[in-house]
């Protein structure tokens, strides 16, 4: 028998009451196929919280430059760099959520997920940019 020539599809085995939710077994090896959509969807959870953290850092940063408008010596820059970084993290938020919903196990969903995955990685690269930016003009208390 040859088995590379076979088209041998992958067997579901249904859950019982005891057993884990539904895995996907190779019947020629055995093997569990591991399911991407968990992957994904831990991969997503964990963006979302280092964008979380970076939200409040953001913000924080923002309340302070907004208080100290008559101290800060460059006020627009960092209000405006602060901005323009929340905004993108919202859009990366919006496109983890995105991202989440499709299953990347079917073939004709994982071109949308990938998209939005190259999408949602530039936004990152354009949030560290930014962020990189305001470390450089600073909102830390100046020194007199």
């Amino acid at each position: 028998m040859d088995v590379e020539n076979n088209s041998v599809e992958p067997t579901k085995v249904e859950p019982s009451s005891d057993q884990p939710p539904t895995v996907l077994v190779n019947p020629v090896t055995g093997e569990v196929i591991p399911n991407f959509n968990t992957y994904q969807q831990k991969k997503n959870l964990a963006q979302g919280m280092m964008d979380l953290a970076l939200v409040s850092a953001n913000a924080n940063q923002l309340r302070y430059v907004i208080e100290s408008f008559t101290r800060h010596p460059y006020y627009y820059f960092s209000l405006i760099f602060i901005s323009v970084s929340l905004v993108i993290q919202i859009a990366v938020g919006v496109g983890l959520i995105m991202n989440s919903r499709y299953d990347v196990n079917d073939k004709r969903e994982i071109c949308k997920a990938n998209k939005i995955n190259d999408m949602v990685t530039i936004g990152i690269f354009l949030i560290t940019l930014v962020n990189v930016l305001i470390s450089a003009f600073g909102v830390a208390p100046q020194v007199n």
